[in-house]
């Protein structure tokens, strides 16, 4: 497959993507419905779409068994469609309590249609791509996807601002994209699909499960991965929660208008991510993956404290660079998230180990993002301004996994040197 078609494939399904990705979506949801209902009831599923994107993976152990053995683009292909339309429908939905509940819905289910789609993806480009190239090629396609992302976002962010319909138009013309996209994707070719597919039915017929009891026999028997999955918890936890806080505080504290916030919270981020991937796809080729989370957690720590200085002291030129760092660390996530699993996980056992990883992600993105909001609004209620110290939580989560990452590297690094 010519990795410029790929290229081109991606980028036409990311600019439906884009119009349902968690901070563009949270700061549509206050911007559009922040008068229809209670705060905290708005909050609450301002959170939760937020993080959309890591709990709707709860289903990706149902996706990677239901994968198992199966063509995969023959797979993944009605998924993409059905998402491009549960986008459009987006756009019918009403500026009311009803609208929100709607919204609601139909955000969930593409979320969810897309998780099947990024857990049977990242096999395809472990057999297609060598080692020592597949984070690199990885950045490229990325770079792409990631540009379409951030137009998208600064687009809605604009039109949010504006009085009219236009939102419902361009959420429209980005699912026209998606489909254009998954029509383009169907030309795809898995190289040595047959011997894949002949694997996973192996280790299938093996006993490999895709339940709750086969995700925690995983974890039983590599202990690695297990020490790599502690430290994601926690570090991840703290990057769910702190978007929809953020973009909370940018309301209620600073007063900064829907376009700022997504700028802030989507534009920005994404738009460092095609500066900034290549150079962490070329680190990752060359090291394992545990040196590479450890670099990464130790700038995501900054990037995090200069986003809650600015919303504590109320300094808004902090979110600047603190946006930027949390662009560089959102390019690292990405290549992360992606592939990194693979350092850990036999051939046959990709989609398995990636399908924990992924359902690990949602857990802590369904609990996480909506008991912060929850302690900003107990704090409020205790003092009025008092919310911000909820920000302390994604700081601490955020240390406490670079820390993990840290500690495992170094210890790799001493049983290597021994």
């Amino acid at each position: 497959m010519d990795l410029r078609y790929e290229r081109r494939a991606w980028t036409l399904i990311y600019l439906c993507l884009g119009l349902v990705e968690g901070g563009t979506a949270a700061v549509m949801v206050r911007a559009l419905f922040g008068d229809q209902a209670p705060a905290f009831a708005v909050d609450i599923v301002l959170a939760v779409v937020s993080s959309a994107p890591a709990w709707s993976n709860l289903f990706s152990m149902q996706y990677a068994r239901r994968a198992q053995g199966r063509p995969k683009v023959a797979f993944l292909f009605p998924l993409l469609i059905a998402m491009t339309v549960c986008v459009a429908a987006i756009a019918l939905v009403p500026k009311s309590g009803l609208g929100l509940v709607l919204f609601f819905v139909f955000y969930a289910s593409a979320r969810l249609l897309w998780a099947g789609v990024e857990t049977v993806r990242a096999v395809l480009w472990s057999v297609n791509y060598p080692t020592r190239l597949r984070a690199r090629i990885t950045g490229r396609i990325q770079i792409n996807t990631s540009i379409a992302v951030a137009t998208v976002g600064l687009a809605v962010g604009w039109l949010l601002g504006h009085e009219g319909p236009w939102w419902r138009v361009a959420l429209v013309a980005g699912a026209a994209f998606g489909v254009a996209g998954a029509l383009a994707f169907r030309q795809f070719r898995v190289r040595r699909e047959a011997d894949l597919l002949q694997a996973e039915r192996t280790r299938v017929q093996e006993g490999a499960s895709f339940g709750l009891a086969g995700m925690r026999a995983l974890l039983e028997r590599d202990p690695a991965f297990r020490g790599y999955q502690l430290g994601m918890s926690m570090f991840g936890a703290g990057i769910l929660s702190l978007t929809p806080l953020l973009i909370v505080c940018l309301n209620d504290v600073l007063g900064v208008p829907a376009f700022t916030q997504v700028l802030v919270m989507t534009t920005l981020p994404v738009l460092m991510v095609p500066i900034a991937v290549q150079p962490w796809a070329r680190y990752l080729d060359r090291h394992r993956v545990l040196a590479f989370r450890a670099l990464h957690g130790k700038i995501a720590i900054v990037a995090v404290a200069l986003l809650a200085a600015a919303v504590v002291f109320e300094v808004p030129l902090l979110l600047w660079p603190g946006s930027l760092l949390l662009g560089v660390c959102t390019a690292a996530g990405g290549l992360g998230w992606t592939i990194g699993h693979n350092d850990f996980a036999p051939r046959g056992e990709e989609t398995r180990y990636m399908a924990l990883h992924v359902t690990l992600t949602g857990m802590r993105g369904l609990v996480a993002p909506p008991l912060t909001i929850a302690a900003y609004h107990g704090l409020e209620m205790l003092h009025d301004g008092a919310g911000v110290a909820a920000l302390v939580v994604p700081l601490t989560l955020v240390a406490g996994g670079a820390w993990q990452f840290d500690r495992m590297h170094r210890a790799r690094m001493a049983q290597a040197a021994a």
